[in-house]
């Protein structure tokens, strides 16, 4: 009699239609391929589950393994979502490949401008006085 096999989860985001239905046969060709038991796929359709959601999903099958495909966010932060399964064991592989044009950066990035660090006018030097004088 053979060991049980492992189970994993899946992730796939997209809207409806052929995007989505993609990445979901993708994660099942990947899990039978691998050998692995699909416990469930999570549909996203919105982008809007978090880590946490996709970590207790996980946990709740006692998943070692989550599934994400290239063209889903979660795979723009596969190292955060590896960090956060690994206390229970547990990993995530990414499959598919982007074109290097293709590759999305995480929602943070990309609703946040990048801060500009305050322009100085004084050189060092005279800021260093400025502080000694302060103390004084």
């Amino acid at each position: 009699m053979s060991a049980p096999s492992p189970v994993a989860v899946g992730y796939v985001c997209a809207p409806e239609g052929d995007a989505l239905e993609g990445q979901r046969d993708a994660v099942t060709d990947y899990a039978r391929t691998e050998g692995l038991a699909l416990a469930q796929i999570v549909t996203d359709r919105f982008d809007t589950f978090t880590i946490s959601q996709v970590v207790q999903t996980a946990k709740f099958h006692n998943a070692r393994l989550v599934i994400l495909p290239a063209q889903a966010r979660l795979a723009s932060v596969q190292s955060r979502v590896a960090l956060e399964l690994e206390p229970d064991g547990a990993t995530c592989v990414v499959i598919g490949h982007t074109q290097p044009n293709e590759q999305r950066r995480s929602r943070l990035i990309d609703a946040l401008p990048r801060p500009i660090p305050p322009a100085t006018t004084a050189a060092p030097s005279d800021a260093a006085a400025d502080t000694m004088e302060t103390a004084r």
